[in-house]
C-alpha cells in the first residue's frame, strides 16, 4: 500500500492505519496491506509522521488506500498533515 510494488499475497503483512497502541481497532476500515519492508518503517508511527517523512508512501496511500480507509481516520490524518504545513 505504502511503497505501491506488487508482491505475493504470502510477502504481505497486515497494517493498521491507525496503530492499536494508539487506539486503532481491527475493523477493515483500519486495514491495509503492506509489504514487510514498509510495515516496518511505519512501525507504531502515526500514519501522518509516516507520510510526512516519506513522499512516495503518502502518493501511493491517497491514490491507494485512502478510498477504503474509514472516512474518520482520514479526517484525523488530514487534520494532522494540515498542523504541520
Amino acid at each position: 500500500m505504502y511503497c505501491g510494488e506488487r508482491f505475493e499475497p504470502e510477502a504481505l503483512t497486515v497494517d493498521h492505519v491507525q496503530p492499536r497502541m494508539r487506539g486503532g481497532d481491527r475493523s477493515g476500515g483500519n486495514l491495509v496491506t503492506a509489504c514487510g519492508g514498509c510495515n516496518v518503517r511505519k512501525g507504531h508511527l502515526r500514519l501522518a509522521e509516516f507520510l510526512r517523512s516519506d513522499e512516495k508512501a503518502r502518493t501511493h496511500f491517497f491514490v491507494l488506500a485512502a478510498p477504503h480507509v474509514w472516512p474518520r481516520i482520514l479526517r484525523t490524518l488530514q487534520e494532522e498533515l494540515d498542523e504541520r504545513c
